[in-house]
């Protein structure tokens, strides 16, 4: 894995931020992409940690226009704060760092109205062009979830000094092989057979299409679990034209806790992404010695590898070829129980500790170094009519689109 380490750079006296051991702690603004209730809806009860890595900071602020209201949850302040005040807003919570959540709006926003002599850090998750902005060249670090993701930052302008490899993280007290848990026998007696896990959004990135269609060309025993949020219609409609609807069940999210039985009573945890910038479910279900099925794409093929810890599959939107991999990999049993061990194994690094301590090492550095200004006005106009045309743009299509339905409707 690469070093998380910033570059050493030299620096003035002048604008060398320095801490010293008898000051408080630091206070962080963080810009999540999603509003905290989102994470809190798909069951997931380690947003603290992932915050305030370490406990590092003294002070974590959420704050966002995308905040319903004011609250107290998880360590931390929530704070619903409009674009238009959110320079005011960094003012008044004077903080030591600020931290985007995402490579477009979240990075734009922080970009758009960073404080002079506060450092600004954006993390990418996604290694599609757009989704990253322009606006991350102005972060003084950007966190790549891994090699993919760094390179898609480095086309898009940012310098490799600033473009800092921190992979995501799996607590492996709780990610651990559960098999012969009540909790894993109650979940194979509701689904017996073959069970095939998939976890993901439902969305055209995770696949799901491919692996329903794949059902049709494996035994019947075959059953396919899938969990995660999103519009499960027309999933369920392919199903039913497959002829697969009996083997197909749906779960829109499980508490994030309940994760690791799931991960350790399939026979085969599949998902066979078209596109990732990290995949964390993978890592999940390594940890848990779940045997893993899917394409063999970065990043996957960055962490995992075939035959070893998983079988990664080259022609993922071939069904049937899906099929065969999915029967090798549940069938054959010794293949299996190598490639359940390798997993384990492959999960190691990423161990929840160690992740969290590179973390604060590069927000420590970060602290320390060199640090960025505001963008230019030039930069800021620039801005200001993309905006603009974006904006101009989704709304006249939506309007376009609202007159077609409309349209449709009279005709019918």
């Amino acid at each position: 894995m690469q070093s998380c380490l910033l570059p050493y750079q030299a620096i003035s006296p002048t604008v060398k931020r320095t801490i010293s051991p008898m000051s408080p702690k630091p206070r962080l603004v963080v810009v999540p992409s999603d509003p905290i209730s989102a994470y809190e809806k798909a069951g997931y009860d380690w947003l603290q940690r992932y915050y305030n890595p370490s406990g590092y900071f003294g002070e974590v602020i959420a704050l966002s226009p995308r905040e319903k209201k004011n609250r107290q949850a998880h360590g931390m302040s929530i704070r619903r704060v409009s674009e238009r005040y959110f320079r005011s807003a960094l003012r008044e919570i004077a903080p030591d760092v600020v931290r985007a959540y995402g490579g477009y709006w979240p990075a734009d926003l922080v970009a758009r109205n960073r404080l002079p002599n506060v450092p600004v850090v954006v993390s990418v998750h996604d290694r599609l062009a757009h989704r990253i902005h322009r606006s991350v060249t102005l972060a003084d670090a950007v966190l790549c979830m891994s090699q993919a993701v760094s390179q898609a930052v480095r086309l898009k302008g940012v310098g490799p000094e600033k473009a800092v490899i921190l992979p995501n993280r799996v607590d492996l007290n709780r990610f651990q092989p559960l098999r012969h848990t009540p909790e894993c026998h109650r979940i194979r007696k509701i689904h017996p057979g073959k069970l095939i896990l998939h976890v993901g959004r439902k969305h055209e990135e995770k696949n799901l299409d491919t692996l329903i269609c794949s059902l049709s060309h494996l035994p019947k025993e075959y059953r396919c679990v899938f969990i995660g949020n999103g519009d499960v219609q027309s999933y369920q409609a392919l199903a039913r034209s497959e002829g697969v609807a009996d083997r197909c069940y749906w779960l829109d999210h499980i508490q994030n806790r309940d994760l690791p039985y799931w991960y350790s009573a399939c026979d085969c945890f599949c998902v066979p992404s078209r596109w990732e910038g990290f995949g964390i479910v993978f890592i999940e279900a390594a940890a848990c010695g779940a045997p893993i099925v899917t394409s063999r794409i970065p990043p996957m093929t960055e962490y995992l590898r075939h035959g070893e810890s998983a079988f990664l599959v080259e022609e993922y939107e071939d069904p049937r070829c899906l099929a065969e991999s999915i029967h090798r990999t549940v069938d054959d049993a010794a293949f299996a129980a190598r490639i359940r061990t390798g997993a384990q194994a492959a999960a190691l690094p990423f161990e929840l500790s160690e992740v969290d301590a590179m973390e604060v090492q590069i927000y420590q550095q970060v602290m320390h170094r060199h640090l960025g200004s505001p963008p230019s006005t030039w930069m800021q106009q620039r801005w200001n009519a993309e905006q603009f045309a974006y904006h101009a743009i989704r709304s006249g299509a939506k309007h376009v689109l609202g007159l077609f339905k409309s349209e449709q409707k009279n005709a019918a």
